[in-house]
């Protein structure tokens, strides 16, 4: 059994929202990343498992999205801070850790469990592993994970004019270099 330890400073993870309601025009498409990310994998052949935490204090808003280009400028540092307020003291209530564990019995396949404090869910989603010189493993994908499966109550806007929409895109560049 091979163990691989996540490398923080080599991976990413984000998590892309957007807005859907009669007023969503108006509403801002976030991206937001995980600057803490801790986990590791162990790898039995063509088969793995793997844990990965995410500090929910250390979520930030990276962001506006408009289609898929991020632009950093939109957003003041105080409406910055005031959507990552919200996002640990609402939607997020009673969590301080994402955890998420997966497995799989090939590289290209992940059988994945979301947990906060309000609940799970799972999925199930492909993958693209990719052995570097050095040993480390590159582990990319992306996914939706519904809200609703997550226990997290229907984040709305100001008179409900918008709300953000149940699936949520998370997008995951993960580099695992070998323990020790």
């Amino acid at each position: 059994m091979n163990e691989l330890l996540l490398d923080p400073g080599a991976s990413r993870l984000i998590v892309r929202t957007r807005a859907v309601g009669m007023l969503a025009r108006l509403a801002h498409d976030l991206e937001i990343t995980a600057s803490d990310l801790r986990g590791r994998a162990r790898l039995d052949g063509p088969s793995w498992t793997a844990e990965i935490a995410i500090d929910v204090r250390k979520l930030r808003v990276a962001g506006v999205v408009r289609g898929d280009r991020l632009d950093p400028d939109v957003l003041s540092a105080a409406d910055r801070r005031d959507i990552e307020q919200r996002l640990q003291g609402e939607v997020l209530r009673g969590t301080d850790v994402v955890e998420v564990r997966a497995s799989g019995a090939t590289r290209d396949r992940a059988d994945v469990r979301v947990q906060v404090a309000s609940g799970s869910a799972a999925l199930s989603l492909p993958l693209t592993s990719r052995e570097r010189g050095d040993g480390a493993v590159g582990v990319e994908g992306s996914c939706q994970v519904s809200l609703a499966a997550l226990g997290v109550r229907e984040v709305k806007g100001p008179l409900g004019a918008f709300k953000v929409r149940d699936g949520i895109e998370v997008l995951f560049d993960l580099t695992l270099r070998p323990a020790g």
